[in-house]
């Protein structure tokens, strides 16, 4: 019995003298480093809606803390002990205070999950877009501060012991590292996500977690390391290349007058120009429906080769038929392609993340007083749209894993998402609780979605139509059926808005597509369905005041929607929008489009191709400069 109470007593002596003294800079440094890592912490949970009762959140962020915390302790200590003296530890406690809290400003004011690294959007614009003179002027006399009484309290730690203290803190971090590796505290499954959305989801979570130091280094200093450490860990850089959400080359820039030669000799529409003069009582409501991935040639009405009827609620309904601009065509593709060029009002849809979307319609309408929400079918989380779709200017967005939330509308939640007709039914509720105020409310099902279209309809009831699957192939059919439901439940939609008092004077229903089918092996099978992904979609406005006269046939594309919907709505057309209200007489008939790097530019019947990237003349040159440039108004 000795001998073991013996053993017991010489185990416990190792260990105590394996672990260092308590000292109060040590400590005093540990508070501090968990201190701004928990506010850093508590900004990424707003801008990605983390819920700390979670688990799998609250383990991740648990050892992040830890982690950061040891990681911290570990440089201060090694650099002292290697150094012997304090100024290199205090300068790397300065430099990763300062790298921390430029890490907590960009994720509140931006979306660095879309970054390779945190450190790539600390970049001239972004310090200076958001941070005033004085502003820098205070953040340089903080870091002195943060310098000089880290150097006296780093000087107070003795030398006497310090490689044991150091080689304590080294040993948690690679205990956490080792646990990590196992994917342990940041894997999640939740049952209202599916496997693609927890990925998305997951991959948040592991990004927010990273420790912005070792981050900095192997991807700034050693970004070959960087390289081979992306092999190895999660990492966005497949998301950006798949989205293609960024370039290289963008300006940010005050002066429109600046590139007034390059405007005139394009004859663009750039610029601060007012909006025609409609005789409205405007508008307190303005709803965007946009169908899915609808090109108007897969609609019989503006395809004759599709010679059965079909869609004739909406789209082919003699009564929106003539008030449909029947040659606008799509600028980008897919989804928050076109989304992104609708709502800017811009062709190249990859600078208005990184720029901030500083000329969205949705920033736009909130100046006037109105309230923007993005409601979905599909997840808020798909592609991280969480983030962008705010930075785009909702601050508000629901979608499928709301939805989860009432169990009366998960056996209709599969596929992409919630059926489309229970999503307009969740649109009319949420428009009758906020009807007290001026709402923009965009609205994205997902039923038309290709190659096939949503194919079960848990217990709805449609129109039959025998004829139109006699007339195709069976997959053509899915998908062409789909459209003809997603129509016949945008005019239920209408009549539910109408049933409850919300559809009058006061409200504009905008419906138009995200953007046209891109080709696919259903669509190629499509007589007279375009073999390209930037095709014709249509575009329409249900209001009961009565609309201008103006060509429907007129060419046009997804750049001129924003500036029509605020010429409607009553407001001034932002310097930064391309487009042109489709209701001014004198506008240029014009179409533009970006794909694969080439810009597409159309009028008079002909189209002038521009690879973004090889010009082939000064003119040109001077094309791409003005395409990659956003304007922010003073």
């Amino acid at each position: 019995m000795e001998e073991k109470v013996s053993k017991k007593k010489k185990a416990a002596a190792f260990l105590k003298a394996m672990l260092p003294k308590r000292n109060a800079v040590i400590t005093a440094l540990l508070i501090a480093t968990v201190v701004i890592n928990i506010v850093f912490l508590s900004v990424a949970s707003y801008k990605n809606e983390f819920i700390f009762d979670d688990a799998h959140i609250f383990l991740s962020f648990g050892e992040k803390l830890i982690f950061d915390a040891a990681f911290f302790l570990f440089a201060v200590l090694a650099l002292k002990a290697v150094f012997r003296t304090p100024i290199v530890s205090a300068v790397f406690v300065m430099l990763y205070f300062c790298l921390t809290i430029g890490n907590i400003g960009l994720y509140y004011f931006g979306n660095t999950l879309i970054e390779a690294h945190y450190f790539s959007l600390i970049t001239p614009y972004s310090i200076t877009g958001f941070v005033p003179a004085w502003g820098l002027f205070l953040i340089f006399l903080l870091l002195i501060a943060v310098f000089r009484v880290a150097y006296i309290g780093i000087k107070k730690i003795p030398l006497e012991n310090i490689f044991k203290r150091t080689a304590f803190w080294l040993v948690i971090c690679l205990v956490l590292s080792l646990i990590n590796s196992t994917g342990l505290f940041q894997r999640s499954h939740d049952e209202k996500y599916d496997k693609v959305i927890n990925g998305f989801r997951n991959a948040q979570i592991i990004y927010v977690c990273q420790n912005q130091w070792i981050g900095f280094l192997s991807d700034v200093v050693f970004p070959s390391f960087g390289r081979i450490r992306s092999k190895f860990s999660p990492s966005v850089e497949k998301f950006v290349s798949d989205y293609n959400l960024l370039s290289e080359d963008f300006k940010i820039s005050e002066n429109v007058a600046d590139y007034e030669k390059t405007i005139g000799d394009w004859a663009l529409d750039v610029g601060k120009k007012k909006l025609p003069a409609i005789d409205t009582k405007g508008y307190r409501r303005i709803i965007y429906v946009f169908a899915e991935s609808l090109s108007l040639a897969a609609l019989p009405c503006y395809n004759d080769k599709l010679d059965t009827e079909f869609a004739d609620k909406i789209f082919c309904n003699k009564k929106y038929f003539d008030i449909t601009f029947s040659n606008l065509f799509t600028v980008g593709a897919p989804t928050l392609q076109g989304l992104t060029v609708t709502f800017n009002s811009h062709p190249n849809f990859n600078i208005q993340e990184q720029t901030g979307h500083v000329n969205s319609l949705p920033k736009v309408l909130q100046k006037q007083g109105f309230r923007p929400v993005f409601i979905r079918s599909a997840s808020k989380y798909f592609a991280n749209e969480n983030l962008i779709f705010k930075n785009m200017g909702f601050p508000e967005i629901i979608g499928r894993e709301d939805f989860y939330e009432d169990e009366k509308l998960r056996e209709y939640i599969y596929g992409w998402g919630l059926e489309d007709r229970f999503l307009y039914d969740k649109v009319v509720e949420y428009i009758k609780k906020n009807s007290g105020e001026k709402l923009f409310v965009s609205v994205l099902g997902t039923d038309s979605h290709p190659p096939h279209g949503q194919v079960k309809y848990k217990g709805l009831k449609y129109p039959k139509r025998e004829a139109l699957a006699k007339s195709v192939d069976k997959k053509v059919y899915n998908w062409l059926n789909s459209i003809d439901r997603m129509d016949y439940d945008i005019s239920e939609f209408i009549k539910k808005l109408e049933k409850e008092g919300l559809f009058d004077e006061s409200t504009l229903i905008v419906i138009s597509a995200d953007h046209s089918c891109p080709l696919n092996n259903v669509s190629q099978k499509i007589k007279g369905h375009p073999r390209q992904n930037l095709a014709r979609i249509p575009l329409l406005f249900v209001t009961k005041q009565p609309l201008p006269e103006t060509d429907y046939s007129g060419l046009a594309s997804q750049i001129d929607i924003a500036p029509t919907i605020l010429n409607l709505a009553g407001g001034e057309k932002p310097a930064g929008w391309w487009g042109v209200s489709l209701f001014d007489p004198d506008r240029h008939r014009r179409s533009i489009g970006f794909d694969k790097g080439f810009i597409y530019l159309t009028e008079d019947g002909k189209t002038v191709t521009i690879n973004s990237k090889k010009p082939e003349n000064d003119r040109e040159q001077q094309f791409i400069d003005l395409f990659n440039t956003v304007f922010k108004e003073k």
